[in-house]
């Protein structure tokens, strides 16, 4: 719920390595909440893919009416919420524009074709570019759009999709290095479930050949699902093992 809140998990991963420093929470207890952070992170993206026309004034309209019109500190950074969600909407946009005249484009193509067929490749660059936009959220959210538009192959898509988990969770860990060895512990094991999950699942799709049509109609719905399915099935099967992760 907080990282939906606050649009990055990066952003509670930050607040918990702060609160495992100060002695408030339990490593334990740390690692559950990015494990569901990671979660939350999921359903953003799913929210955010949503192309309604009517979204983003009636988000902006309602964050400056909140904003101006609050008088309690909540409810004016609920107002700052909602205007935010609009401008990632009116970005999202942008970007299909502004990626439109790459359709025809031989050179493109090409690059495209080639990270479809090495998707190790994919998997990297898509943890490198999350890491260096400092977001696993807009990270994914371009992968979908350029898939969504024809102009990345799915299988690219897929393995740039999971490196983004990779990248989403190295980014508090940069952000971390001088932090306490509790809460650089709290990261590691979030660096470490998330990117070895990920790094497991392509392996898996690569080898056994999986297909995606069980859970969307569509190439990009079906990434999109792919994302939030995974996040789920990470927090479920690494929620009993915590203890163990955070011993090793």
């Amino acid at each position: 719920l907080s990282a939906m809140l606050l649009q990055s998990s990066t952003a509670v991963a930050i607040m918990v390595s702060n609160f495992v420093s100060g002695g408030n929470i339990v490593p334990v207890v740390g690692i559950a909440i990015l494990l569901g952070a990671d979660v939350g992170s999921a359903l953003v993206v799913q929210i955010l893919v949503v192309r309604q026309t009517f979204i983003v004034p009636l988000f902006l309209l309602l964050g400056v009416c909140l904003f101006l019109r609050g008088h309690q500190r909540r409810i004016r950074h609920s107002g700052r919420i909602f205007i935010g969600l609009a401008l990632i909407f009116v970005s999202l946009e942008m970007v299909r524009t502004a990626t439109a005249p790459l359709m025809g484009d031989p050179a493109t193509a090409a690059v495209m074709r080639y990270l479809g067929q090495d998707m190790l490749t994919a998997f990297v660059i898509g943890a490198v570019f999350a890491l260096l936009v400092h977001s696993s959220v807009g990270a994914i959210l371009l992968f979908i759009t350029l898939v969504s538009q024809g102009l990345m192959p799915q299988s690219a898509a897929i393995a740039m999709v999971l490196g983004a988990n990779l990248g989403g969770a190295m980014i508090p860990y940069m952000l971390t290095l001088s932090a306490s060895s509790g809460a650089r512990q709290v990261i590691l094991a979030n660096v470490v479930l998330r990117g070895g999950a990920a790094s497991l699942t392509l392996f898996l799709i690569t080898l056994l050949d999986l297909s995606l049509a069980p859970i969307g109609t569509t190439e990009a719905g079906q990434v999109i699902n792919l994302h939030l399915l995974f996040n789920i099935g990470l927090t479920l099967v690494a929620l009993p093992f915590i203890g163990t992760v955070l011993k090793l």
